[in-house]
């Protein structure tokens, strides 16, 4: 397998949850147009992965000791269920999934028992605004790839929570990928829909991430610069002050694109 064929499979426990969808360049839309339009660092960060969305509408809520979630109907909680002394919460439909398992899997049914179900949501007893979702989904990497799990990029964030980052090694790793949201205001009612998504998630090499973890090459001052490194700089300011070459990045961007193709044909 090529790093051309890098294939990321996903597989949900829940039949009927809207499954992973490719990352939208525009946010759906809802991107300022100049910046879809000419920013490409920009669209190509905003379409880097797939969307994940939970199987459910919900809500939660923290109250600065303990935490609650409830389901929601017409968009408002139906009933509040208290997380407090790390107790889970699992979705109706659970025990209706589980009752369908084939037969030839019934004899694995007790990895289910501590949940009595479907695992769904959990709080962290020592620190109760820190939640746990489950979406269902598992996923498979080939060998050296991993997912990094994180809030949507660009997406407009709520003042309410914050979605963590993460990255693992789901080339071997095979169970849940847990959506980690840290609840940061006390009352406040935070909601999920299944039709908006919840978290995203982005392949990365084991290659790239073990080079996060070195020092890089570190030069101050104009003086150090290399020259070749202080040429291309001057090369491309000189571009970018010339009134003629508006999105001049989006344009070598397309350029390069087309010359990877072409080596990649042949």
């Amino acid at each position: 397998m090529t790093n051309l064929d890098v294939k990321v499979e996903f597989f949900n426990l829940y039949p009927d949850v809207r499954p992973p969808m490719l990352a939208s360049p525009d946010l759906r839309g809802s991107m300022e147009a100049k910046a879809a339009r000419v920013c490409s660092p920009m669209t190509t960060a905003s379409g880097f992965g797939w969307y994940v969305y939970p199987p459910a509408d919900f809500a939660v809520r923290w109250d600065g000791y303990t935490s609650e979630w409830s389901l929601l109907e017409n968009n408002e909680p139906v009933g509040w269920r208290s997380l407090a002394g790390a107790h889970d919460g699992t979705l109706p439909a659970s025990q209706e999934i589980l009752q369908k398992i084939p037969k030839d899997r019934s004899a694995d049914m007790d990895i289910f028992d501590k949940y009595h179900g479907l695992p769904f949501i959990e709080a962290d007893p020592r620190n109760p605004h820190m939640l746990e979702i489950v979406t269902g989904i598992i996923a498979r990497t080939p060998p050296d790839w991993w997912l990094q799990v994180r809030a949507v990029p660009n997406w407009p964030q709520p003042g309410d929570h914050q979605i963590l980052e993460g990255i693992i090694e789901t080339d071997w790793y095979r169970s849940y990928l847990p959506t980690m949201v840290r609840l940061t205001q006390q009352n406040r009612v935070v909601r999920f829909y299944r039709h908006l998504p919840i978290m995203s998630l982005q392949p990365v090499s084991r290659r790239a991430v073990e080079a996060g973890r070195r020092p890089p090459g570190d030069y101050r001052g104009i003086e150090h610069i290399p020259d070749d490194v202080w040429r291309e700089f001057v090369a491309w300011r000189r571009r970018k002050q010339d009134p003629n070459s508006a999105a001049f990045y989006v344009r070598e961007q397309r350029e390069r694109a087309k010359l990877r193709n072409r080596v990649t044909r042949h």
